[in-house]
């Protein structure tokens, strides 16, 4: 699963890297990150409108709210995205051929128990290259307050089963992407094999080490949270 990365990616990287067209208002959506958690605002990336080529940022709540939910409060559960059950499950469907964004990261995070508690890890690409995490989004409206309502937008980060060393670490990750990969992705006339191929298509190399355990509370924010013990 991924429930907690890091994004402290220039705005320029994050411009070029992913050929943003149209920015958001400000000069960067976010400040830099090394604890983003469930429920935070992030940034994600989603093709331009219908009439516009290009790509650009949105805001988004992580945790995904279908349009179809009572209240918000299904959000936190929905932060990851089986990607065995994407095309069928009612949350996650209408999203998958629709809705379908990328999630930018400079690496993510893992834990695993051993003698001495829970030992977090952070994972990052070797050659530090922005990560692409393979994403949905929504819109979401409260029908108790009406048409006068903001639309509240979310996200959910699509994951996979572990594959090769990775299952050293977790039996999931993160579905990751290659530029080529993205495209696809975020063509919104790709079909559901395209799609599919780009979830199994081979991950960037990872690399991985021991962080402190201050990680686990997202109130510590430092770039400690990804130096190596």
């Amino acid at each position: 699963m991924c429930g907690r990365y890091a994004n402290f990616l220039s705005e320029q990287e994050l411009i070029d890297h992913f050929a943003i067209a149209t920015a958001a208002d400000e000069p960067r959506l976010f400040d830099p990150s090394w604890n983003i958690a469930p429920t935070q605002q992030v940034a994600i990336v989603v093709p331009g409108k219908a009439d516009d080529t290009g790509r650009r940022f949105e805001a988004a709540t992580w945790g995904l709210v279908p349009s179809w939910a009572k209240d918000p409060s299904i959000g936190p559960r929905m932060i990851n995205a089986r990607s065995e059950t994407i095309a069928e499950k009612p949350s996650f469907r209408t999203a998958f051929a629709k809705r379908r964004c990328v999630v930018p990261a400079s690496g993510y995070f893992e834990w695993q128990t051993g003698p001495d508690g829970k030992q977090p890890f952070y994972l990052h690409p070797e050659d530090d290259a922005p990560l692409a995490f393979a994403g949905l989004y929504e819109f979401w409206k409260d029908k108790v307050l009406g048409e006068d309502a903001p639309w509240l937008v979310t996200t959910t980060i699509v994951t996979t089963a572990a594959r090769g060393p990775m299952q050293e670490i977790h039996d999931r990750q993160p579905v990751m992407m290659t530029r080529d990969a993205l495209d696809a992705w975020l063509d919104r006339d790709a079909d559901q094999g395209t799609l599919f191929d780009v979830i199994a298509a081979p991950a960037p190399d990872l690399a991985w080490h021991p962080v402190r355990k201050e990680v686990g509370s997202p109130h510590n924010n430092a770039p400690e949270n990804i130096a190596a013990l």
